[in-house]
């Protein structure tokens, strides 16, 4: 009796087993419809949202080929406005008296003139009158500065080659004018935050800018590359003109924080020899790259920032044999440069690159092309520093 109710009890399982499988088979069998079912409409779809995106890409490179002559065009007339102004312009800055300075002789009647009263009573005017592009008094700040400079940044970033020379005697105010504090920053910080912000704006899935860094110190016509780093070997750059040039270690920086860490290495290498950083220049390159995927456009420009070594000019008899050769080397260069300003703004035949390595090594920006230049003449207010 047992047995017969053991194999009952078998057999009874075993069907519920049997029909159990059955409807898992059933299941399974409709959840693969099912599937397939969903699996056909996704791939449907997708084949929908590729045939989308490929139109839409369409659109945006036929609409981006339509406005990239727009956009070039633009750039030619807000260069042409620039070049109206004149494509060499002279800036004036004074900086604030100190305590033991004494007297300013120094007066502002516009925003173009500076006028010096040279307190020699044998003139029937002693008061004599310099006009230039721009003055700023003692009280204007970096960011009134700059904002007569960021046009220029512009015409950098549209492909043009730009210079900014800071000139002036020793204790001028050259070096803040381009360096500035942690509080108040100058060109250098100014310059390259404004190159990167404009980029971003322009930047498209399809065109990118991208930004090196070059920094030399120039000494008695000898180049120093101040990223060089002993044992490292690092992407370099050929900077100057074809018949003068010198290779120099370019950084890549992605973003300000990363070019203030690499002024600050060039600053460090470059070393706290106070005698020698007022008779050499450092020129701070900022090199610009842009490249556009869909109608192939590259361009190449940059934007230099000189810190010129000082203009004292004159050679006294307490200077020792060296620093005479020195400042005889800055007057040189100095003259130089003034020689190449000259022909260009009389538009000279000939321009005497060749006269100096600092206008050698600047020519490409110094060029006969369409380019443009400030200079900041840093003064004093003092009668010995005027």
């Amino acid at each position: 009796m047992k047995r017969i109710e053991w194999e009952f009890s078998c057999e009874y399982f075993a069907q519920l087993a049997r029909d159990d499988y059955l409807q898992l088979r059933q299941e399974a069998s409709e959840l693969q419809e099912y599937s397939n079912a969903k699996l056909d409409r996704v791939t449907r779809y997708l084949g929908v949202l590729a045939e989308k995106t490929r139109k839409l890409d369409q659109v945006a490179l036929e609409t981006e080929a339509r406005i990239s002559p727009l956009i070039n065009e633009k750039k030619r007339l807000f260069n042409d406005l620039l070049t109206s102004k004149g494509s060499i312009r002279i800036f004036c800055r004074t900086r604030p008296l100190f305590e033991d300075e004494g007297p300013s002789v120094v007066d502002f009647p516009d925003d173009h003139t500076i006028r010096v009263n040279t307190g020699d009573d044998t003139f029937a005017n002693p008061k004599k009158d310099y006009e230039f592009d721009k003055v700023y008094g003692p009280h204007v700040g970096q960011a009134e500065l700059f904002s007569d400079v960021q046009p220029l940044v512009q015409s950098a970033l549209d492909g043009y080659n730009v210079s900014i020379f800071a000139y002036g005697q020793t204790h001028s105010g050259k070096t803040h004018t381009m360096e500035g504090s942690n509080y108040d920053r100058g060109l250098y910080a100014r310059c390259f935050e404004e190159l990167f912000d404009l980029s971003n704006l322009d930047t498209t899935s399809t065109s990118q800018y991208k930004f090196c860094v070059t920094v030399c110190e120039l000494y008695n016509e000898q180049t120093r590359d101040l990223l060089l780093e002993s044992g490292k070997n690092m992407p370099k750059l050929c900077f100057g003109s074809a018949e003068c040039s010198v290779e120099l270690v370019q950084e890549k920086v992605n973003n300000p924080l990363e070019f203030s860490t690499v002024l600050k290495s060039a600053f460090q290498n470059r070393g706290n020899d106070l005698l020698k950083i007022t008779v050499s220049h450092l020129i701070v390159t900022i090199h610009i790259f842009y490249n556009n995927s869909i109608t192939g456009e590259n361009s190449y420009s940059k934007l230099y920032l000189v810190d010129l070594a000082g203009s004292e000019g004159s050679i006294t008899e307490d200077d020792s044999g060296e620093r005479v050769t020195d400042l005889l080397h800055v007057m040189k260069s100095l003259s130089a440069l003034g020689d190449v300003l000259f022909s260009l703004t009389s538009k000279k035949d000939i321009v005497p690159y060749e006269n100096s390595m600092l206008t050698k090594l600047l020519a490409d920006s110094l060029g006969i092309d369409i380019f443009f230049l400030f200079l900041f003449m840093n003064l004093f207010q003092h009668l010995f520093g005027v």
